[in-house]
């Protein structure tokens, strides 16, 4: 139970992350570099935050014929949550990217290749 509540709250944190409003940008000397820099190190987070979900969604007490229904959360969480952000972008100044989805996916696949033997053997009870 442990587990799923760690789980829980990390997908809770990074979902409500996601959508959570971001100042409109403003024109400041060096403000190209520092975009840059957010671009770079947002993107990052994508595929760090989505491994870090694929890997506990393995270590979470799922039964092996299960674990495809994790793996369909996960893509569809990636793909809503940028819905999401497009959805809400007058509130929260933020838009959904597909070019997003694909760091997500990244991230999925390399938690998924860390944490290879946690999804592929069924968990003790």
């Amino acid at each position: 139970m442990t587990r799923w509540l760690i789980w829980l709250a990390v997908v809770i944190v990074w979902t409500v992350g996601l959508q959570y409003p971001v100042p409109e940008p403003t024109r400041i000397p060096a403000s190209d570099f520092i975009v840059t820099n957010k671009v770079i190190i947002g993107k990052a987070m994508h595929v760090i935050v989505y491994a870090l979900i694929a890997v506990l969604s393995a270590w979470v007490w799922t039964p092996l014929r299960y674990r495809w229904l994790m793996m369909f959360f996960l893509m569809l969480h990636a793909w809503g949550t940028e819905m999401l952000q497009e959805a809400l972008e007058p509130w929260c100044h933020r838009g959904g990217s597909l070019s997003d989805v694909g760091f997500d996916v990244i991230g999925i696949m390399l938690g998924v290749a860390i944490s290879w033997k946690w999804w592929t053997t069924e968990p003790e009870a």
